[in-house]
């Protein structure tokens, strides 16, 4: 791990250096950017995430999460999202867990203050409504050329067998290198843990894929994952 956090001042300098925006895709696994889906298009992702509680114990030992989300523009400023969850415990069988909706709305003009601002809001149900989640991100984001530096300070309610209220945050610096890659370093955490780790794009705007990983820093709650990865792809229908 110190090998790895010793990477990320270099690496983030270098991402930063030079300035052609992102735009259209997911170019960050957990951190939103300044977008949304067009008047109506749509979009289909997929997510695909591994988490382990022990890094140095992965066999038989790690949970996987699916998501199927279904993005629709209903404006020029505001989107909505349909997720289908799905998770499989290690030797267990891949069950139905859930679903998701999700809001997008972005303000102003790109470009026209400091940052770019958005507001995010997501509902999230069980099957048997016995929980229920609301979460709220502020999402500022900038472009510089190339570069791109995203900001998500998160808030989550959740009702259930236990009420309580969580803060969070998701960051992402990234750069692009030719026409189809892009490079990042993510970050993210709560009061469970915090986390960073790299990110990699590939793709056009009518496809993509992205891949990100997540390495525990510091004290993690007990059982809350040490590692994760995620792998994001999308569809333009």
């Amino acid at each position: 791990m110190k090998r790895f956090a010793l990477l990320i001042f270099p690496i983030s300098t270098v991402l930063m250096s030079s300035s052609d925006g992102f735009a259209g895709r997911r170019n960050y696994v957990w951190t939103y950017e300044y977008q949304t889906t067009g008047r109506g298009e749509t979009e289909l992702e997929t997510f695909l995430t591994l988490s382990a509680p022990d890094i140095d114990s992965l066999e038989n030992n790690t949970f996987v999460e699916h998501q199927i989300e279904l993005e629709i523009g209903m404006n020029d400023r505001f989107d909505v999202g349909i997720y289908q969850l799905f998770e499989q415990a290690p030797g267990q069988s891949l069950t139905y867990s859930g679903f998701k909706l999700e809001g997008r709305y972005r303000i102003g003009e790109k470009g026209r203050h400091i940052v770019d601002p958005l507001l995010y809001l997501e509902y999230k149900g069980k099957p048997d409504f016995s929980e229920h989640e609301v979460e709220f991100k502020l999402i500022l984001a900038r472009d510089f050329g190339p570069g791109n530096i995203s900001l998500n300070p998160i808030v989550e309610f959740v009702n259930g067998d236990e009420s309580e209220v969580e803060a969070g945050y998701a960051a992402g610096i990234g750069r692009k290198f030719g026409r189809l890659m892009k490079f990042g370093i993510e970050a993210k955490g709560s009061e469970s843990g915090n986390y960073i780790g790299p990110v990699f794009s590939h793709g056009t705007e009518h496809a993509w894929a992205t891949l990100g990983a997540a390495f525990g820093v510091g004290d993690i709650k007990e059982g809350k994952p040490e590692f994760q990865i995620r792998l994001l792809m999308g569809f333009e229908l």
